[in-house]
């Protein structure tokens, strides 16, 4: 399927896609990819005529270092808030690195490899988030229609922005990266894959049309009810 590129625009910032979303009334980032993304990030945004300044805010899915390798050097080039959930925060003050047990053959192997290897390749500079989240969170006062919400299961603090307008943006809740459209898969990592359907659900109870993961292309929400049903 094709997604629109408004209200929204996918961007890739190294492992891991990052969200433009645009509203009436502003513009806000989700996720910061991996490290040293920066100027991928600034041509992007040339690309699509925004100015960094147009950035009224970034939402941290959660903190893993593809999703916020790049956090500390693109806050400082578009000079707002940050948002987190309070279960993340710390790792992002504290630059350390986490790698979630595998859910298949696959995250269990890349889960062993990365707690072996996250010291030398996957680090990412600490930062301060300014905004810590602990309950669902208005996007409103930043010219978004829509809320953060809370999508714990891939991590315990795991969040998602979901529009009005029914976009959700998942980080890793979800992915879609098969090839010959056999995506959407059950994501190959999670702590605890109980409340990761439970999020699943509620995302879909919320209203949620179209689901945006950080790796893979969007897809149609009615995929994801279709997966609950085979589990």
């Amino acid at each position: 399927m094709t997604c629109p590129k408004r209200p929204f625009i996918k961007i890739r910032l190294g492992f891991s896609n990052a969200y433009l979303v645009e509203g009436e009334e502003g513009t806000i980032l989700v996720d910061a990819g991996s490290l040293q993304q920066e100027a991928a990030f600034v041509r992007h945004l040339e690309r699509y005529r925004i100015s960094a300044n147009d950035i009224a805010l970034i939402v941290v899915t959660h903190a893993h270092f593809d999703h916020v390798g790049s956090l500390k050097a693109i806050q400082k080039l578009c000079q707002c808030p940050v948002a987190i959930h309070e279960e993340e925060a710390r790792l992002v003050k504290e630059g350390a690195v986490v790698f979630p047990p595998g859910t298949n053959l696959f995250g269990k192997a890349a889960s062993y490899l990365g707690k072996r290897l996250m010291k030398s390749f996957f680090r990412f500079p600490a930062m301060e988030p300014d905004i810590i989240i602990a309950k669902d969170f208005s996007l409103e006062p930043f010219g978004i229609l829509g809320n953060i919400i809370s999508t714990q299961g891939h991590t315990e603090g795991s969040l998602s922005v979901l529009l009005a307008s029914g976009e959700a943006f998942v980080g890793d809740l979800a992915a879609n990266y098969l090839p010959f459209g056999l995506g959407p898969i059950f994501p190959p990592f999670a702590e605890n894959v109980s409340d990761l359907l439970t999020s699943w659900r509620r995302v879909l109870a919320l209203g949620a049309r179209i689901i945006c993961p950080s790796h893979g292309k969007p897809f149609k929400a009615e995929l994801l009810k279709k997966r609950l049903g085979e589990e």
